[in-house]
């Protein structure tokens, strides 16, 4: 949890949080919070709600974040993709927050694109056009004409808006705080990671370069796929304040999920669903927000993302624990799902495994022997990240309830444009090519190499590690009881330990080989590696086939 001192605190914009809290009847929260007597939690006692609310609590604090403005409206929008943070009712009331931000005049826009740019806005375009076409709380767009008559669109952030987002940062942050100390029941929400989530996320959407270069990777991403595209990116007519981008003239998917005339429907859902998939599971790199209003469909059915501010990364583990689980899901393996949950490290292997396979069983149950239209892959993985938090204590990344969501508006495109849409005839086949790659004995080597140190490490301090180990025992540090169970124990463990050595000095040997990259050559590697670990393989699988026939290990 990070401390922010007082004096950072603006008293000004505090008493404008205060006021809205007591108009929504939320001056409860003064009291829980003990604020009653400092210096800012007196003021919420100056004011008494003129408003006879009949409202739930979400809705009410929906309320007060549309009249904070764009730090609060930023922060409830990225809330809503937190089911497993904020509760299903809370993320639920906060999809229908409003950015109604009014547009900053025209004049202030010239200053800021001049500024930027370097030159007068009648030299870096053909025409520039005063009316903008959308406005948001980090900034709006305009349409206009490049010196070679292409058709673009600019986006310029908002005047002020870096200095009002820190300031409502450090007030969050306090305020955050201040909830997990003082009010145990909702420390399961964990409020302070919440508000680090999201000091982390705006920062990153109020800098377009970022933004820009976003753009650009998922561009290169989908270089040889022609029904998947995004707008171009001018770097010479951007900045961290300034994005010009070619002018996408299309169909917004929402328009054409509504009416699917004249388009191949089926083909949309395809590519919508293919294209994220790849996103998810061979890039590691994906849109999260694909909302309708984020897609269009251009001519030739060809989909096209834009807005690239939100974007969310994952390693190549993650992608395949993720394939894994995706299958395993669909698959209805529910020992299968526990332990990839384990092996994520989502939860602790210590659970309940019955209780927790109860749980997991009777939120699958609800779509066993479903219709293909009725099972949705985001929905799922969404309810068992809610009691996966708030029973098991469990450690859910971002990422993952991120995806979740994601994968849940873009199953929604694909329903929608088709409805015998099969969402697993699209992701199977990548997680099967993500596994075939994960035991390649090249990738094997690869892995091998890249652990090369810390194996050297962990062989170079095993004796002395030992000798630690021998020393607390004379020393009666610790107390080891012979049995014949123990001497069992030891055994078993021994021999784990040799097809370890065994198979890992095959394998690392191996390894080298492989990296040399010369001589005889059997499918793109030399011949003496590929044989290497095709032995250890045999070994491995024989040695533990021997050791469970007779009870060994």
């Amino acid at each position: 949890m990070k401390s922010f001192s007082r004096k950072k605190i603006d008293y000004q914009r505090l008493k404008e949080i205060v006021h809205l809290l007591a108009k929504y009847q939320f001056d409860n929260v003064v009291g829980e919070l003990e604020l009653k007597g400092s210096r800012w939690g007196d003021l919420l006692y100056k004011y008494d709600s003129d408003l006879d609310l009949d409202s739930s609590a979400p809705e009410r604090l929906r309320m007060v974040f549309e009249e904070l403005g764009p730090t609060f409206i930023k922060l409830g929008q990225m809330m809503s993709t937190r089911a497993d943070l904020v509760g299903q009712e809370m993320a639920d009331e906060f999809t229908k927050l409003q950015d109604d931000t009014l547009p900053f005049d025209f004049d202030t826009v010239k200053v800021i694109v001049e500024g930027e740019l370097g030159k007068p806005l009648d030299q870096l375009f053909q025409s520039f056009e005063e009316e903008h076409l959308a406005a948001a709380s980090i900034g709006q767009v305009h349409r206009a004409v490049l010196p070679d008559g292409t058709l673009v669109a600019i986006k310029v952030q908002r005047p002020g808006i870096h200095d009002l987002v820190e300031k409502d940062l450090v007030i969050m942050h306090h305020l955050a705080d201040l909830v997990h100390t003082k009010i145990p029941s909702l420390q399961v929400f964990n409020v302070p990671e919440i508000v680090d989530e999201f000091d982390k996320s705006i920062h990153k959407e109020m800098d377009y370069s970022l933004e820009a270069r976003n753009t650009q990777n998922f561009q290169a991403n989908f270089a040889d796929d022609e029904g998947i595209r995004s707008p171009m990116v001018f770097p010479e007519y951007s900045t961290s304040m300034v994005l010009t981008m070619e002018f996408i003239q299309g169909t917004k998917m929402s328009q054409v999920m509504e009416n699917t005339e004249g388009f191949d429907n089926k083909l949309l859902a395809e590519r919508v669903a293919k294209s994220y998939f790849q996103q998810l599971l061979v890039d590691g790199f994906f849109h999260a927000d694909p909302h309708p209003g984020n897609l269009y469909v251009l001519e030739d059915n060809v989909v096209c993302y834009i807005d690239f501010g939100m974007m969310g990364h994952i390693d190549h583990d993650f992608m395949q624990n993720l394939g894994e689980l995706f299958v395993q899901v669909i698959d209805y393996k529910v020992d299968a799902i526990i332990n990839q949950l384990i092996y994520m490290g989502i939860i602790n292997d210590s659970v309940d495994r019955t209780i927790l396979k109860r749980d997991i069983m009777d939120i699958l149950d609800r779509y066993y022997g479903a219709s293909l239209s009725d099972i949705h892959l985001g929905h799922i993985l969404s309810e068992l990240a809610l009691p996966l938090i708030t029973k098991y204590q469990a450690r859910v990344p971002p990422e993952f309830t991120l995806i979740a969501r994601a994968v849940s508006l873009i199953e929604e495109v694909a329903y929608s444009l088709d409805g015998e849409f099969d969402a697993t005839a699209q992701f199977k086949p990548m997680v099967k090519k993500l596994l075939l790659q994960k035991f390649n004995p090249k990738n094997m080597a690869d892995v091998f190499m890249d652990n090369m140190f810390e194996l050297e490490h962990l062989v170079k301090n095993l004796p002395q590690n030992i000798n630690r180990l021998v020393a607390k025992v004379e020393n009666g540090e610790i107390k080891v009881r012979y049995s014949e169970e123990l001497s069992e124990d030891i055994e078993r463990t021994s021999n784990k330990l040799v097809v370890a050595i065994i198979v890992a000095a095959l394998l690392l040997g191996s390894s080298w080989i492989i990296q040399i990259n010369t001589g005889p050559m059997i499918w793109g590697m030399p011949i003496l590696g590929f044989l290497g670990f095709a032995a250890s393989g045999v070994l491995g699988v024989g040695l533990i086939i021997y050791i469970l026939r007779y009870r060994k290990i």
